[in-house]
C-alpha cells in the first residue's frame, strides 16, 4: 500500500509515456558516460598540460570544457525520454505518513559544516579570479553529478525497485565513481576504501536532502557549495580542524545511518502485504 505522497515503484507491465523504458544498466550508463566525459576529459586536459603554470587557468578548461558537455548531455537524455520531471522533482516525505521532519536535520547539518569550512578558509591569500572561477566550476560539479546519480541513476533504479535499493545502488555507484582517480593514482586499497564509504555517506544524505524538500536543486547547491569550500580551504591548510567542522562531520555520520534504517522501515510498511494461499482460492 503506498501512502500519500509517496511515488510507487513501476511494474513492467504498466505503460507510461517514457520514450526510453528505466532500466538499471540505462541509469548506470549514463553514469558512465558522465564519468567519461567530466573526470576522462578533464583528466586528458590535465595530461596535455595546458595549464599547469596557473591554477585559475588549469581549474576553467578542466572543469568548465567537459562539464558542461557532460551535463548538456544529461538534460538531453532527460528530456528526449520522457523522465524530465521524476528527474528534477520528488515528493516531499513530509506530506507522507509518518511525515519524518527530523530529515531536515540533514541539509542543516551540511549548511553547518559549509559554515565551518568557509571559516577556516584564508581569504587574503586568493585572488578574485581563484574565488569566482572555483565557485562556477564546482557549482558545475554538484549540478552534473546530482542530475546523473540523484536524477537519471535514481529514477532508472526506483521504477523497479523500493526505496531502500534505490538508496543504496545511488549511494555506492557515487562512492565508487570518486574513487576512479585514486585507484589510477596507486593509492593504498585501505584508503581508497576509506574515501569510498565517506562518499557514500555523502550520497546517502544528498538523497535525504532531495527527499525531504522535493526538488533536486537542493542537493545541487549542498553538493556544489561543499565542494566548493573544502576546495577554497585547501591552500590555507594548516591541519587544524574547527570543533563546528568535527562536530557536524559526526552528526552527519549518525545521519547517514538514521536515515538508511527510516528507508528500510518505509519500504517495510509500503511494502504490499502477502495473501494466504487460502485466500486467493
Amino acid at each position: 500500500m503506498t501512502r500519500p505522497g509517496e511515488r510507487p515503484a513501476l511494474p513492467s507491465s504498466i505503460s507510461t509515456d517514457d520514450r526510453v523504458r528505466r532500466r538499471l544498466w540505462i541509469g548506470l550508463l549514463a553514469v558512465i558516460v558522465y564519468i567519461a566525459f567530466a573526470a576522462g576529459g578533464g583528466a586528458l586536459i590535465d595530461v596535455l598540460g595546458a595549464a599547469d603554470a596557473d591554477p585559475v587557468a588549469e581549474l576553467a578548461l578542466t572543469h568548465l570544457i567537459p562539464l558542461p558537455i557532460a551535463i548538456a548531455a544529461g538534460l538531453v537524455f532527460a528530456r528526449l525520454s520522457g523522465w524530465w520531471t521524476d528527474v528534477w522533482t520528488d515528493a516531499p516525505i513530509a506530506r507522507a505518513t509518518p511525515r519524518r521532519l527530523w530529515w531536515w536535520l540533514v541539509p542543516l547539518a551540511i549548511v553547518a559544516q559549509l559554515v565551518a569550512l568557509v571559516s577556516d578558509v584564508h581569504w587574503s591569500r586568493l585572488s578574485a579570479a581563484y574565488v569566482a572561477v572555483g565557485l562556477l566550476a564546482y557549482l558545475l560539479v554538484g549540478l552534473g553529478e546530482e542530475l546523473y546519480f540523484r536524477g537519471i541513476l535514481l529514477e532508472s533504479v526506483r521504477a523497479r525497485h523500493g526505496e531502500t535499493v534505490t538508496l543504496l545502488v545511488t549511494a555506492l555507484a557515487f562512492g565508487v565513481a570518486h574513487s576512479f582517480g585514486s585507484l589510477m593514482g596507486g593509492v593504498p586499497v585501505g584508503t581508497i576504501a576509506f574515501q569510498v564509504a565517506v562518499t557514500t555517506m555523502d550520497g546517502v544524505l544528498f538523497y535525504a536532502a532531495l527527499r525531504v524538500t522535493g526538488t533536486l536543486w537542493v542537493p545541487i547547491v549542498l553538493h556544489g557549495l561543499g565542494d566548493y569550500a573544502r576546495w577554497l580551504a585547501a591552500p590555507g591548510d594548516d591541519g587544524s580542524v574547527s570543533p563546528l567542522a568535527v562536530g557536524s562531520q559526526i552528526a552527519m555520520t549518525v545521519l547517514a545511518v538514521m536515515i538508511l534504517f527510516s528507508v528500510i522501515r518505509e519500504d517495510r510498511r509500503t511494502r504490499k502485504p502477502r495473501v494466504p494461499a487460502a485466500a486467493r482460492r
